[in-house]
């Protein structure tokens, strides 16, 4: 069995000498580490040259120009000859031993899909996150009945399983063969609808607890660039392209609920950012909610499928006043909740 982590690196020569040592400090002789240097103007390339002298497992695939971490990462999908691949980000490093144990429960559970734990480093601390479910193998109604709901999003009580390819090892003959691809439009929740595609393609998904992985979020992230830079316009079309996707992949009414409950919490997650802004009064926020949402199927959509309760208090609120258009109490609403936390702008 082969397993190849698909690494695309662009301007990390500072972190990528930490996950290159992660790298090489597991066991396993069936791992691959297959880096592709995304075009990138730095030394990363040189750097990755000198660990592949090092070690033979280490495979370098170098790009003239960058086409993105998407597009690379579906690169790296059709070259390698693994059976089995892995994602992972140039400013993370991987858990010692870690990928060490999941090859070894890869083959005795002969599971398609892999889910496990890994470490958020925050800047105050570290926190472990566990996956939505209990650990175990999961088959047939198994996965239809408690996997998949909670790829759509929360629900029944349960948190959603969050996208991040990082925390996953696919088999490769699932995507191969089904032609299952990142949606590039949707970034950076590329990952949610490719999820829901592999999960509904496996027959059998093991879910673990062992951490595998070391995230690093910071501010650089592209998530934290797409808050930091701001285009409501944008982020909603990217919010209602998602649900569209989920919707057309969903069997049931569970599936379309859970979708929905997840699109409630992305509109929350707009209006919350929209409020942090000093430079916007708390009329022109509602003037802008209104102009988003006016006439729009796809809103009413999320807002009549999903329920209240899935939702939290505060989220139940939220759906109230956007299903009846009370978006200046939901604008004062929310920089109120903002100034008690102390997060407004």
């Amino acid at each position: 069995m082969k397993v190849s982590i698909i690494t695309t690196i662009y301007k990390a020569e500072k972190d990528l000498p930490r996950l290159l040592d992660s790298m090489m400090a597991l066991k396993s002789p069936e791992l691959e580490f297959f880096l592709i240097d995304n075009g990138s103007p730095d030394r990363c390339g040189e750097i990755c040259a000198e660990y592949a002298k090092k070690d033979s497992r280490f495979f370098l695939r170098t790009l003239k120009a960058n086409i993105g971490y998407i597009r690379a990462r579906m690169l790296g999908i059709q070259e390698c000859d693994a059976d089995y691949v892995a994602f992972c980000d140039s400013d993370d490093y991987l858990e010692p031993g870690g990928y060490d144990h999941a090859i070894q429960t890869i083959k005795e559970q002969n599971c398609d899909l892999y889910i496990t734990s890994h470490n958020v480093h925050w800047e105050n601390g570290m926190q472990m996150i566990y996956p939505p479910y209990e650990k175990g193998l999961y088959q047939g109604d198994g996965i239809k009945r408690t996997i998949m709901p909670q790829a759509y999003g929360f629900i029944n009580g349960r948190d959603r399983l969050h996208g991040f390819m990082w925390k996953q090892i696919y088999r490769r003959g699932i995507i191969i063969n089904a032609g299952i691809t990142l949606i590039e439009e949707l970034k950076p929740w590329e990952d949610q609808v490719f999820n829901i595609d592999v999960i509904q393609h496996s027959n059998r998904i093991y879910i673990d607890d062992q951490v595998i992985y070391n995230y690093f979020a910071n501010s650089g992230s592209i998530t934290s660039k797409m808050i930091k830079d701001f285009d409501c316009e944008d982020y909603w079309s990217k919010t209602r392209r998602l649900f569209i996707e989920k919707s057309q992949r969903a069997t049931d009414v569970i599936e379309r609920r859970a979708s929905a409950n997840a699109g409630i919490y992305n509109v929350y997650t707009l209006v919350v950012t929209l409020c942090k802004s000093s430079l916007l009064t708390t009329s022109s926020v509602a003037s802008m909610l209104k102009s988003l949402f006016k006439k729009d199927d796809i809103f009413k959509q999320m807002v009549e499928y999903s329920a209240d309760e899935d939702l939290a208090k505060q989220l139940r609120l939220v759906k109230y006043s956007l299903r009846y258009g009370l978006y200046h109490f939901l604008a004062i609403f929310t920089r109120y909740k903002l100034k008690k936390a102390n997060k407004f702008n």
